[in-house]
């Protein structure tokens, strides 16, 4: 039997339970306001039309069940490709761990856009809980919502994280993290942009 085997099941090949841990993950919001804000109106009316350009690619077979686009939107459309790399600087500037060189200094770690998509939820519409892994971090933008449409929700965290989505809000966290979005009970759209970054090992030296 191996060491995991022996955690789960324990000395006398009884079944109990996963080893739980307390670790700290950081979940970055950031929402644009002030001067930026007017630079970015332009860019959700381009995220909203390219999306909508897309089309539906995946059609429910992921754990999103509404509209989702193809997931290299960052090599087709530009505005996906701005909203990814503003993800890297969140995501650069809150490294889960520090991270080191021979020297002791301290090493940057290269991240690049792994993959993006669009998204729009109709009335009903919902994202089964699921993670990204293994993918490094995830982060997702508001194109559209209101003040009561769905959340994103880290079910998993020891308070049931739930964040209300924004215009103009991004959202960092590590991939591997567990979340959702429940049923969308709102008449209009939520449109949503998604995506994932991995280390870039081209660059990683």
């Amino acid at each position: 039997m191996s060491a995991l085997s022996d955690l789960v099941y324990g000395k006398n090949n009884e079944r109990g339970p996963w080893p739980k841990f307390t670790d700290k993950y950081p979940v970055k919001v950031k929402t644009i306001n002030g001067k930026e804000r007017p630079l970015l109106k332009p860019l959700n009316k381009r995220l909203e039309r390219d999306i909508r350009d897309a089309g539906d690619h995946l059609q429910t077979r992921t754990a999103a069940k509404c509209l989702m686009t193809r997931w290299d939107m960052h090599d087709v459309y530009k505005s996906f490709e701005v909203v990814g790399k503003e993800a890297i600087k969140i995501a650069q500037a809150c490294p889960v761990a520090t991270r080191t060189d021979t020297a002791g200094e301290k090493k940057e770690v290269p991240l690049y856009i792994k993959e993006s998509w669009g998204l729009i939820y109709q009335k009903w519409q919902e994202a089964k809980v699921h993670n990204h892994w293994p993918s490094l971090w995830s982060y997702t933008y508001c194109v559209y919502a209101c003040e009561f449409c769905s959340p994103l929700v880290f079910p998993t965290s020891e308070h049931k994280l739930k964040v209300m989505p924004k215009p103009f809000q991004l959202i960092v966290f590590p991939a591997w993290i567990m979340h959702e979005v429940p049923r969308h009970d709102c008449d209009h759209e939520r449109i949503m942009v998604a995506g994932n970054l991995n280390i870039d090992m081209n660059n990683d030296s």
